[in-house]
């Protein structure tokens, strides 16, 4: 055994060599002549701690936050845009736990753990619906980054400016996971200065601190709009805006310790909600009414909660300034979504839940198929001006919204199983370097959120009753019990047995440990016994 460890050490700088298996788990890594490391599916590793605890502190700082949550607003009156935040936070901070337990275990994301766990069919649902929610996310960015363009000037038409960042980001990713993390670091500590810099203004302003402001009593007029037709519009809004909370599952794969790293993410979530989703549902509460007409305004800047309340604090050119960091967001958010959408496509690819072809990766470890068949969804953009910029729009988000209920509600059973499956198992649960507290419980009351969820979110479609926002709102929930059944039928698998389950698989050693591959591996063993 000291002369093979001796071996495999004296290999570790060229290559480590993997094992593939039927489940689609990673055994290890390799690593070429340069000293970059691969993941066994081709991937490149090369994300580091710091940027994945800042990408789940800050990814979800998007456009949504300055432009969307305005439209929520407007529904729903800031107590229904502050409790439609609070009733999702809850889902997805017991989601965000359940990846955190089964990530730092298996090296696999949720679609590839559907499959282990539940069935391959219900896997590949999930994935397939996973590359919706984020297609979707593509879309509406670009539709705000194009508009947000319309307050520098108005002789270049929308259309131009989609394809001029089209080919921008073309360029971008497909560069390595490298620039993706290191991009999105510098943008989150930009977008966490700037958040920390209005929320100074909010309470100067609400304070009374602004001259010429009398702000009165700034909860005095903090009502709730419409009841609970106020707060069921905000919830496909908070659906949508929370959308990259669960992508840690994703970035894991190209992440050098994910062991570290996950755990670490996944509490920095209570951080984000609390920081992020509910200062900014108070803080737009208090500086901006719910029944301000510019809220509902064609404009993507001038409809902006932030640019409202700098303006009426006497910043007349504020647009500008805001236009600025609603460009920085889209850029921040169509970077993320162009990478997680492509690598959420490979892993669907490579899994065999779909052709082959898209799981095809050039020498940086960059699957360019998959990056450039979602990133030209991004032309469907140019749809949102020729039918009416706030129909289309709403539209867009709504299917995220659903497709964002339908895998975080899934991603909790998935691991209601593993639990399960793991307790059958024999396994202890000491074995376990992350534990969801208060199992099952927190689990069944984040199922009943998110069936909940997905049925009353398109409850404002009834009264009175319109048909294209109905389909909208409810075709995806079908749609799924439709696509899974015939995968299973494709496939030719049923619901996977506890006796059956793999929890040995799938175990990878972190790029950051000083220790050679076969002492990985048998410490990887001993977690488990």
């Amino acid at each position: 055994m000291t002369e093979e460890r001796s071996s495999l050490k004296s290999k570790a700088p060229e290559f480590v060599e993997v094992e593939s298996n039927s489940s689609g788990s990673l055994e290890g890594y390799r690593r070429n002549d340069s000293g970059d490391a691969f993941v066994e599916n081709g991937l490149k590793a090369g994300i580091k701690n710091r940027m994945i605890n800042l990408i789940a502190l800050c990814g979800i700082i998007g456009p949504g936050c300055l432009i969307g949550m305005g439209g929520a607003l407007a529904k729903g009156g800031p107590v229904g845009l502050l409790v439609g935040f609070t009733i999702i936070g809850v889902l997805v901070l017991v989601m965000m736990a359940d990846i955190g337990e089964m990530n730092t275990v298996l090296d696999a994301n949720f679609g590839v753990l559907g499959s282990r766990f539940i069935s391959k069919g219900f896997g590949a649902t999930v994935s397939l619906f996973y590359v919706i929610v984020w297609v979707t996310v593509l879309i509406a960015e670009y539709t705000n980054l194009a508009g947000s363009m319309e307050a520098y000037t108005d002789k270049v038409p929308l259309w131009a400016w989609v394809i001029v960042f089209w080919a921008f980001f073309s360029v971008l990713s497909s560069l390595s996971c490298d620039w993706y993390g290191w991009i999105e670091y510098v943008l989150g500590i930009l977008k966490l200065t700037f958040l920390g810099g209005y929320y100074i203004f909010a309470i100067v302003y609400a304070a009374g601190g602004i001259k010429g402001h009398n702000p009165g009593n700034p909860f005095g007029n903090y009502p709730l709009k419409d009841g609970f037709k106020g707060i069921a519009s905000s919830f496909v809004y908070a659906a949508t805006f929370y959308s990259g909370v669960e992508s840690i599952s994703i970035i894991a794969a190209e992440a050098r310790n994910p062991r570290k790293a996950i755990p670490t993410a996944v509490r920095n979530t209570v951080i984000r909600i609390f920081f992020v989703y509910y200062g900014l549902s108070i803080a737009y509460g208090i500086t901006v009414p719910y029944n301000d007409p510019y809220l509902t305004n064609d404009s993507k800047v001038m409809k902006a909660p932030m640019t409202i309340a700098l303006t009426e604090a006497g910043w007349a050119n504020s647009k500008y300034f805001i236009a600025s960091m609603i460009l920085m967001t889209c850029i921040s958010s169509i970077n993320s979504a162009i990478y997680i959408a492509s690598r959420a496509l490979f892993t669907w690819s490579h899994q065999g839940y779909g052709p082959r072809i898209f799981s095809k990766i050039n020498k940086r470890g960059v699957p360019y198929i998959a990056v450039h068949s979602v990133h030209v969804f991004c032309f469907l953009s140019i749809m949102s001006w020729k039918a009416g910029s706030s129909v289309a729009y709403s539209y867009i988000v709504n299917i995220s919204g659903v497709a964002a209920f339908i895998v975080w509600t899934s991603i909790v059973i998935i691991h209601i199983r593993f639990r399960k499956g793991w307790v059958h198992q024999g396994y202890s649960l000491t074995g376990l370097p992350f534990k969801v507290p208060f199992f099952p419980y927190l689990n069944y009351i984040a199922i009943f959120l998110g069936v909940l969820l997905t049925l009353v979110q398109g409850w404002t479609v009834f009264v009175p009753f319109q048909v294209g926002p109905f389909i909208d709102a409810y075709i995806l929930l079908p749609l799924f019990f439709i696509v899974w059944p015939c995968y299973d039928w494709y496939f030719k698998t049923r619901i996977v047995k506890y006796d059956d389950m793999d929890f040995e698989s799938g175990r990878r050693p972190d790029l950051d440990d000083n220790v050679n591959v076969e002492t990985r591996k048998l410490d990887s063993e001993k977690v488990l016994t």
